[in-house]
């Protein structure tokens, strides 16, 4: 692949979520070779994951935090500097549209608004590779088409692999 929107189709359990797990290495696979730049991403490790941003589909969010809570600790884990974190989280508030709910609980948050979370996650440390596992499920659709011209707008300069059943 090359900078870009590549969409990944297909019905309800067709194995889009399962591909990009295992492309992000959240899950172990049992045979084949998944390359990055001619080498096998196991053998790339962390190097590999520092490059990946990926949004999963479910909602694996901790209701007791905020997403400004949130996003310093999936930075932290990510192994984003603390100064990189302060500069690029109210960024990414601001373009998912948060930066008013950013100290405001995620218990109390809409599906949509959940999504926009996740989304953020997966853009901190700029990533060149972006997994975004059905990125506009549960948005209204305004928000829906500012996220898809901001992703169209991310994919001039990284790879950015979509999956939807829409």
């Amino acid at each position: 692949f090359t900078a870009g929107i590549y969409g990944l189709l297909g019905a309800n359990g067709a194995g889009k979520s399962t591909l990009m797990k295992l492309i992000a290495d959240t899950v172990p696979r049992s045979g084949g070779n998944i390359l990055y730049n001619g080498t096998d991403i196991l053998n790339l490790g962390s190097a590999f994951r520092a490059k990946v941003g990926y949004m999963p589909q479910q909602q694996g969010l901790f209701g007791k935090m905020t997403p400004i809570s949130f996003l310093f600790y999936m930075a932290e884990l990510k192994g984003v500097s603390a100064k990189e974190s302060r500069q690029q989280i109210p960024r990414l508030l601001e373009v998912v549209n948060l930066k008013q709910e950013s100290h405001h609980r995620l218990e109390g948050f809409s599906g949509g608004m959940k999504q926009r979370v996740l989304l953020a996650q997966a853009l901190l440390g700029d990533p060149a590779v972006l997994l975004l596992d059905e990125p506009t499920a549960g948005l209204d659709p305004g928000e829906r088409i500012r996220i898809r011209n901001y992703i169209a707008e991310l994919a001039k300069n990284r790879i950015v692999l979509l999956s939807t059943h829409i």
